[in-house]
């Protein structure tokens, strides 16, 4: 009987298991994550009995889960690329729709700007019409700001959400690291049996956990499992987990990135980490956020700069040089800010590094990485972050500043000391949209017309036209004295194929330009460029005449004696490049002995190959006075000891006869003039004289040295300079009427303005002007006294003078005058040398103090700046000028080529603005219609997977259903046995009663 009990209590035991296996599974039919479990029922061994095997029941082996690793390690792949493909569009739908509205979109700001300017050219003297070109072009400007607003508005959501989700990773692999230990410690307790429920909650973590980054489970014994994100960085190993956390980033603080945070230690893991809403995150930052900030950013820098650049080729309403019409994008402030250094760089973090722009269509939409590789601390590495491809590999000489062009820039090393392992970040373009600010604010700032004029003489008789010209660099020298060109040139033809060009300042007694350009060719024909082009030879120039403290004292009872020019000696090297190394070889240095005259020092310059010098010397006499209360004295004039205060009789041999014959008193600079220019002397020496009324320019062609001897009546004489006028510029807002020199000026009405002047061997200095003068002489007192308030160092007094633009400028002058009868005063000048050298030659002079060239003096390109063009075919004798365009009120040849920019390739050499703005669009709707599409599918991917793991893992209440009758049946049939076994047992008992 004992064997039929036992087999029914065995039976009613599974049974009742079963049922409540059963009854767990209904109860969570609708609980997230459960898999359904089910009984595992094995037959008990059988016992052998009266020559049989008689069975003895059933066990309950286990419950265990109805579980397909493969299924669910599919959903978690299929999860992961889901979340990660939808935030990547949902993301990405957003840029696409911003930069694609034309309510918040660049399109419409670029074709608003440039057809303000066709309008403005149409009618060049409108200011309303300027001024909708300011309006409009401040539209675009907002534009711009608008979308680098919102981009960056989106980077910082990306900042948070990426903060957020590294927080819940954390969390989660915390409670996996948990659960890992519970499991263990439930499997071991159950010897070996697993805990169903613990395996359901941890695996919902891990799909959960597979939304936000894509996972990989390796399980060890006793059901403990090990979690790698991304490419198999360690989240959860065993019991132990890591802390993820958003941090600042390793390169641009700005931009978050992941790591793991560990003991105050960093490992950073972005580069690591793909799928889920996290890859998603990082995936929508790189394909879409970045690049549209760089694009749009590079867009802004174009604009700006090829607007800037032929701006300041041209001049505004009131003749001045265009300028700035955006703010400058390579001011040193932005250059260094497209720079971030390292917080792991080694002390004292002293490196200064600038970005500065330099060809906006060579420019990448990427961010550059430098790093110092070693094995010498200067070496360092360049590599674009797009494809981590590198640009070159070099070494910081500390010769600063030190220019590497990159890809449209310059990386420029500025100061401090770089050491091995030390890293920066470059982001030329990405500050480029949120940087951009008109410069420009009045309508007759616009500069619509351009700074030269051409004629033809009216006698000309051949067909020579020669064109209005064009500008292609304000910056030369040409265009150094604002409203003028300097010098007016005037193209002489001495046959009908060559010509020669000539500095006009005097029309009446043109000379050689400084360099010369004489005996050129032209070919009738064709069209024929007029002036030098550019052929990468540079020039540099000395410092010019020297101005000493005081005249030379001459007693005439001594011997006398000719002062010198006042130059100090100089060592002067030139370089040229190694053709093996490529860097600059010095070749052997010159000596340059003190009072050299510039003739000299340029026939010694000219030995060497490659070098081509030239000098001239020109002196300035002004401010012609007399003493009204002396003795009438004979004031006495010579110059290179020739007098030209003599007094010939009619037979004289000295001048041609025109000369002025009557010496005035006190001298004026006509008089002066008339004699150097009549001088038969001067005129085989080359030295000409140009008068304008009060002043006297006198010239030696050739560089050699000026002296003068000055005798008379004390107080009578001039004052003499070098002739080079100091501009000085405003450098902020200018005055709203021009300042002059005849009237008193309120510099308190929208002042104090701010100006700076430069000075070669000196720098730059500035001062400003506030206050209220009442006269024009208060106004130019009070600009000596802030120049002479300046560390500017000068002889003699200065002169201050006011143009009708109301340009200020100024020169440094020293008073000669008559000494009597006892003696006279004595001035040598010397001269100025200009160094032509051809490409790849390098300049400098030694010690820093010499006042004959700047220690680096700035190479300079030897073209003029400008072109003209000639076609035809003009007879020998045929004239053609070209000067300042005094009539800038209608010309808008400048205006045309600023409306030219919107169809020139500006964006890599090969699109438009529009064309390389629309391909940002097009790129970015590309990008997001493609992750919309994967996404979608991936979604149908997804449901399946969910399907195929519910099909095998949920819980089907028909099916629990019917195995609760199932078990129902077989707990009442187990419980039929035990009475059955009862009854048996029982009559058993009563039979041996």
């Amino acid at each position: 009987m004992a064997g039929i009990l036992e087999i029914g209590i065995s039976g009613l035991k599974l049974h009742q298991a079963a049922l409540t296996s059963t009854g767990h599974n209904i109860a969570n039919a609708d609980t997230e994550g459960y898999s359904r479990q089910e009984v595992v029922i094995s037959s008990n061994s059988p016992q052998f009995k009266s020559g049989s095997w008689v069975g003895s029941g059933a066990a309950l082996t286990d419950i265990r889960r109805v579980f397909d690793e493969f299924l669910v390690s599919q959903l978690r792949k299929d999860t992961t690329s889901y979340k990660s493909l939808d935030t990547l569009a949902t993301n990405a739908e957003q840029i696409d729709s911003l930069l694609a509205d034309p309510g918040t979109g660049i399109q419409p700001g670029i074709e608003r700007m440039f057809g303000a300017m066709q309008a403005a050219n149409d009618d060049p003297s409108s200011l309303p019409a300027r001024q909708v070109v300011i309006s409009e072009s401040q539209g675009l400007v907002d534009r711009f700001h608008t979308i680098a607003d919102r981009l960056n508005d989106q980077n910082s959501i990306v900042n948070g959400q990426m903060e957020i989700l590294a927080g819940q990773i954390t969390t989660m692999g915390e409670a996996i690291a948990e659960l890992n230990s519970q499991i263990q410690f439930a499997t071991s307790s159950a010897q070996g049996k697993s805990p169903n429920d613990l395996l359901d909650k941890r695996d919902l973590i891990l799909k959960d956990l597979s939304e936000m980054v894509s996972i990989n489970v390796v399980e060890q014994d006793n059901n403990v499992i090990n979690v790698f994100i991304g490419n198999g960085q360690p989240l959860v190993v065993g019991n132990d987990f890591n802390r993820v956390e958003a941090v600042n980033g390793q390169n641009d603080a700005s931009r978050f990135d992941l790591a793991f945070v560990q003991d105050n230690k960093t490992q950073y893991i972005t580069s690591e980490i793909n799928g889920g809403e996290l890859g998603g995150l990082l995936e929508f930052r790189r394909q879409v956020l970045d690049p549209a900030i760089n694009q749009l950013g590079r867009a802004a820098i174009a604009v700006s700069m090829e607007f800037n650049k032929q701006h300041a080729l041209g001049i505004d309403l009131d003749g001045m040089a265009g300028g700035l019409f955006f703010e400058d994008i390579n001011n040193p402030t932005t250059a260094r800010l497209r720079v971030t250094g390292s917080a792991t760089n080694a002390k004292p973090q002293d490196g200064v590094i600038g970005v500065y722009i330099t060809d906006p269509g060579e420019l990448q939409d990427t961010d550059y990485k430098i790093k110092f590789i070693g094995p010498n601390e200067n070496v360092f590495r360049v590599t674009r972050t797009s494809d981590n491809s590198e640009v070159l590999i070099s070494a910081v000489n500390y010769d600063f500043p030190q220019k590497i062009n990159i890809d449209g820039f310059d990386l420029t090393f500025e100061a401090g000391s770089f050491k091995t392992g030390d890293e920066f970040y470059l982001t030329p373009t990405r500050g480029g949209a949120k940087d951009i600010e008109l410069d420009i604010e009045r309508p007759q700032e616009v500069a619509l017309a351009s700074p030269i004029m051409t004629d033809r003489k009216v006698g000309n008789i051949g067909s020579g036209v020669i064109s209005s010209g064009i500008v292609y660099d304000a910056t030369t020298d040409a265009f150094s004295v604002p409203g003028e060109l300097s010098p007016p040139i005037i193209i002489k033809f001495t046959s009908p194929t060559t010509y020669d060009v000539l500095d006009n300042s005097d029309p009446s007694h043109p000379i050689p330009l400084f360099p010369p350009i004489m005996n050129q060719s032209y070919v009738p024909g064709i069209v024929n460029h007029l002036l030098p082009k550019d052929e990468g030879k540079v020039s540099v120039s000395s410092l010019g005449g020297y101005l000493p403290a005081e005249p030379y004292y001459q007693d005439k009872l001594l011997t006398p004696v000719t002062p010198g020019n006042g130059f100090f000696p100089a060592r002067i090297t030139i370089s040229e490049p190694d053709p093996v190394t490529g860097l600059q070889k010095d070749r052997p240095t010159l000596y340059i002995p003190a009072n050299t005259s510039a003739k000299e020092t340029a026939r010694i310059l000219s030995k060497y190959p490659g070098v081509e010098a030239t000098a001239r010397t020109t002196v300035q006499l002004t401010n012609f006075t007399k003493e009204e209360d002396a003795p009438l004295l004979n004031t006495n004039l010579f110059l290179n000891g020739i007098e030209l205060t003599d007094t010939l009789g009619p037979n004289q041999l000295k001048y041609e006869k025109t000369y002025p014959q009557t010496v005035p008193n006190p001298l004026n600079a006509d008089f002066i003039a008339d004699r150097i220019n009549a001088n038969f002397d001067f005129q085989a020496q080359g030295i000409t004289a140009i008068s304008d009324g009060s002043k006297v320019t006198i010239v030696a062609l050739n560089g050699d040295d000026l002296s003068f001897e000055l005798s008379g009546d004390p107080g009578a004489g001039f004052s003499v300079s070098n002739g080079d006028d100091v501009q000085v510029n405003a450098t902020g807002v200018r005055p709203l009427r021009p300042i002059s020199q005849y009237e008193g000026y309120d510099f308190t009405e929208g002042g104090p303005f701010t100006y700076e002047f430069d000075v070669p061997g000196q720098g730059t200095f500035s001062f400003e002007l506030d206050g209220t003068f009442a006269t024009g002489d208060d106004v130019i007192a009070e600009i000596k006294k802030q120049i002479a308030a300046t560390p500017y160092q000068f002889n003699g007094d200065l002169d201050v003078s006011i143009s009708a633009n109301g340009n200020i400028s100024f020169q440094p002058r020293l008073a000669m005058n008559g000494m009597s009868v006892n003696g006279s005063q004595k001035l040598t000048m010397g001269g100025q040398i200009k160094v032509i050298m051809d490409d790849g030659l390098e300049m400098r002079t030694e010690p820093p103090g010499s006042n004959l060239f700047e220690a680096n003096p700035e190479h300079k390109p030897v073209y003029l700046g400008y072109d003209l063009t000639m076609e035809g075919i003009p007879a020998e004798g045929d004239e053609f000028t070209a000067d300042f365009n005094t009539d800038a009120v209608s010309d808008n040849r400048n205006g045309v080529l600023l409306g030219e920019i919107q169809n020139k390739d500006i964006i890599e050499g090969k699109m438009t603005l529009s064309e390389g703005y629309g391909k940002l669009v097009e790129n970015i709707g590309s990008v997001t219609s493609r992750a919309q599409i994967n996404a979608e599918s991936a979604k149908v991917l997804l449901q399946n997977s969910e399907d195929a793991v519910s099909s095998v893992s949920g819980v089907n209440l028909d099916e629990e259903a019917s195995k609760l009758i199932q078990f129902e049946l077989g707990y009442n049939a187990s419980a039929k046995v035990i009475s059955i076994a009862k009854d048996l047992f029982d009559t058993l008992i009563n039979t041996f009663r």
